[in-house]
């Protein structure tokens, strides 16, 4: 009976086995080894595999021998067309799909060069947007022979469309010294672009800009721009952006000034040591056209450390530029921080 039992149970977990790999996806590498699992995507040369036992695993595509899914895959192409396959066979010469899979019966389906992404982001195909971000914050509270405060906090946001992208930042600054105020000053800038081609984007700028210590009651900087996407994606991004500007200056005590600006920003990111951290570099500028020597750039330069659930801390260097600073104030401020954010 036992004995039976015994039996009864082995061939239930053989079957359950046999079933399990059944409905799993199949991924085959160079050098033969085998994975079972679930192809969630491929993007930017890697693919991403989820596995029961490992999580999701990134693979270098260039590894990849074989796909074999239960379900149709969407692969997305290089024009933005998009068609489907269950089987993909990935070999120097091109990329066999389905009944095509035998290279030595036919030509490739595609050149490499052709797929772009496989099982694509709903955005992408033009379905939704995508919503992404930051949001920091850098508090400091002393109080003894010194009473301090110190808030910081600043936060982006970008909504991306598949031709279309909205970005946001801000940051606020407020310290304090004795009851004194010692800093008061924040930056808002609003940006939208439109992706003409996937490298080549042209749109609008509108920022404002309060430093109370500076003298600045308001920047106003809006115009027009156009943009090159070098590089766009999870492991990194970078564009450049350059435009014809309107500037109209606030100050409390100096004269008000207005004035055309040639105005530019170069925002980078990128993911070093498989996703330990990651080194970003903000800047943004403009250029008076009508006094060449009156320059004002921001840059923001620092490490991101992604830690759990969305968390993380960075280290982060500003450096704040006007060369036509009002009377009596520096043209060069620096700031070095320690902040706790949280990311999406």
């Amino acid at each position: 009976m036992e004995r039976g039992i015994r039996t009864l149970l082995t061939l239930s977990m053989a079957l359950l086995l046999i079933t399990g790999n059944a409905l799993a996806d199949e991924l085959i590498m160079n050098d033969g080894s085998r994975l079972f699992g679930e192809v969630v995507k491929r993007e930017n040369g890697t693919l991403e595999f989820k596995t029961t036992y490992a999580g999701v695993i990134k693979v270098q595509w260039t590894e990849v021998s074989e796909l074999h899914a239960d379900e149709p895959m969407q692969l997305m192409l290089d024009d933005e067309s998009t068609l489907t396959a269950q089987q993909i066979k990935n070999t120097e010469d091109g990329i066999f799909l389905d009944d095509d899979i035998e290279p030595d019966l036919s030509e490739p389906s595609l050149a490499q060069s052709e797929l772009a992404f496989i099982n694509p982001d709903p955005w992408r195909t033009g379905e939704g947007y995508k919503l992404s971000g930051h949001i920091n914050f850098a508090l400091e509270k002393e109080r003894g022979n010194t009473d301090k405060d110190e808030i910081d906090i600043d936060g982006d946001v970008t909504w991306r469309y598949r031709h279309d992208r909205f970005r946001m930042f801000g940051e606020l600054e407020r310290d304090r010294n004795n009851s004194k105020k010692t800093k008061d000053k924040w930056k808002q800038r609003n940006s939208y672009d439109h992706l003409f081609t996937k490298k080549w984007f042209a749109g609008a700028f509108l920022g404002f800009e309060h430093d109370r210590f500076a003298d600045l009651n308001l920047r106003t900087i809006v115009g027009p721009k156009v943009g090159y996407q070098w590089f766009e994606g999870r492991d990194m991004n970078l564009s450049t952006e350059l435009g014809p500007m309107y500037v109209d200056e606030d100050f409390d005590k100096d004269e008000d000034d207005d004035y055309p600006a040639l105005g530019w920003m170069i925002d980078f990111d990128k993911y070093l040591f498989k996703e330990f951290l990651q080194f970003y570099h903000l800047q943004t500028g403009i250029w008076n056209l009508d006094d060449t020597s009156n320059v004002v750039w921001d840059t923001w330069t620092g490490l991101r450390f992604p830690l759990a659930w969305g968390l993380v801390t960075s280290t982060e260097m500003q450096v704040e530029y006007d060369s036509g600073a009002a009377e009596n104030k520096d043209d060069l401020d620096t700031t070095y921080t320690l902040k706790i954010g949280y990311q999406w």
